[in-house]
């Protein structure tokens, strides 16, 4: 490219284009077809970062594998034909069906391919296992929100992963939202907030939503008043907001919102609220035990 665009264009965006062309030679594996693979297959595919015809996948059950197939235009296939097609291979099978696809791929041989797993509490030992242990890896934790590009994806990457794999890593994975790295020993409570938390925030934007309905609003109207609070409160905090300092703003004295603090605080809501997020941090920690 000329020398006059490399002046022109800021460096940042060069580099997104550069990795665009890489990322778009690549062929791609999914082992496991199901809800997250569907995800990551269709923000991909939104995003256009790889054609279809250079992504294929594998999963147990034939019949779902032929309605895949159709549904989405990309081609099922072998576990070794695929194996030895795709540089990049996700793994999105169940952490129970992790080793009998682990000794298959280790007959195969992976050496040379890099891996990204979304297995949930399953280490990066566990793999390196079978797989050896300078095979390129990435665990990684997306969460439900992958699916509306609001996704919060959290990374733990093997000893050996090069520059050319984070990046292109962080790619894929930034067209479904945003990406965080954190040390292995930080997923399990890394679970516990952004896997498992949407499922905590669909209970209390439904709990909000009750309580409207009980006081006359229709489900509808409490639910959208619900489910949109918490977004304009979330966004809120990604441009920038401190809690401490936004609670005291909205907090007047004798006002609304102070009455329902005072609730909160009688109830140990807060407290209460941790030890949801704490228990499923603890079982996260009990399969990484079981899968390490």
């Amino acid at each position: 490219m000329s020398q006059f665009f490399h002046k022109l264009w800021p460096k940042k965006l060069f580099f997104l284009i550069d990795e665009w062309m890489k990322i778009s030679d690549y062929n791609i594996g999914f082992i496991g077809f199901g809800h997250m693979a569907e995800v990551i297959f269709k923000a991909i595919d939104a995003a256009r970062l790889v054609p279809r015809h250079q992504i294929s996948f594998v999963r147990r059950d034939p019949g779902k594998m032929k309605e895949d197939e159709k549904k989405y235009g990309i081609t099922s296939t072998s576990l070794e034909n695929l194996t030895k097609k795709s540089e990049l291979i996700l793994l999105c099978v169940r952490p129970n069906q992790a080793e009998a696809v682990l000794k298959d791929l280790q007959k195969i041989g992976v050496e040379s391919k890099m891996i990204v797993s979304i297995l949930a509490g399953t280490k990066l030992s566990f793999f390196q296992k079978y797989l050896g242990p300078k095979t390129e890896l990435l665990r990684v934790m997306p969460n439900l929100a992958s699916a509306v590009g609001e996704g919060m994806s959290v990374f733990t990457y093997g000893p050996h992963a090069s520059a050319e794999f984070k990046s292109m890593t962080h790619l894929l994975f930034s067209n479904m939202g945003q990406v965080i790295e954190v040390p292995e020993n930080l997923m399990d409570i890394s679970c516990g907030i952004a896997g498992s938390g949407p499922g905590f925030v669909f209970r209390l934007i439904e709990a909000m939503a009750r309580e409207g309905e009980k006081q006359g609003l229709s489900y509808e109207k409490a639910l959208k008043m619900a489910a949109q609070t918490f977004l304009g409160a979330a966004k809120v905090i990604l441009k920038g907001g401190v809690p401490e300092i936004l609670i005291q703003q909205i907090a007047t004295p004798n006002g609304t919102t102070e009455a329902g603090f005072k609730m909160m605080k009688a109830t140990e809501i807060e407290k209460h609220y941790q030890s949801v997020v704490d228990a499923s941090a603890k079982r996260s920690k009990e399969l990484s035990e079981q899968y390490s």
